[in-house]
């Protein structure tokens, strides 16, 4: 956050008043895609006879893991940060599946958790540092992957192909187990 403020601050230099006037050549830009992303009206009526059921027993439940629960409330904080339009809960999901498999490679981390409680590993100064330099790792990656997608390098129908191979495999795994 504070290296975006001083960047912020620099770039308001450049493109200060006296800065606007300057002629920009765009004749060389090409728009290379378009993504609209429409909302599906949903109806969030209330239907049945209003009443709630109310708790049956204590203890019916069954017990959560720890490590599923955690992940489930960054989850929620990010989809609570950024809203449900934003991005699809899947995309949430892999970015923060990714930074936790991206910091449990980070062996002095894990180390900190072996030897520390939970409430003082909250407290260390290393995880935030670590989780912004994960998070800009896995930036990088996504962004020189993703604008692969968007050129004409000599791999990318194999890639296609491969990924519609991919794909296929997961849909029909998915209608298997959905019927």
């Amino acid at each position: 956050m504070e290296m975006l403020s001083i960047f912020l601050r620099l770039l308001e230099k450049v493109i200060a008043e006296s800065a606007r006037s300057a002629d920009v050549d765009l004749s060389d830009v090409v728009l290379v895609g378009v993504k609209h992303n429409k909302a599906i009206p949903v109806d969030i009526s209330l239907v049945g006879d209003g009443q709630l059921k109310g708790i049956s027993a204590a203890g019916t439940g069954a017990k959560k893991d720890p490590k599923y629960v955690a992940l489930q409330v960054v989850i929620d904080k990010m989809n609570h940060l950024f809203g449900a339009e934003t991005f699809a809960a899947s995309q949430i999901g892999e970015f923060v599946r990714g930074l936790v498999e991206r910091l449990l490679a980070d062996p002095n981390l894990v180390k900190q958790t072996k030897a520390n409680s939970k409430k003082q590993f909250l407290e260390s100064p290393d995880f935030q540092a670590a989780v912004t330099e994960a998070a800009a790792d896995n930036q990088d990656a996504h962004n020189t992957m993703a604008d692969y997608f968007f050129t004409d390098g000599p791999a990318i129908n194999a890639i296609i192909v491969a990924l519609a191979d991919a794909f296929y495999e997961a849909a029909v795994d998915q209608q298997v187990g959905s019927t």
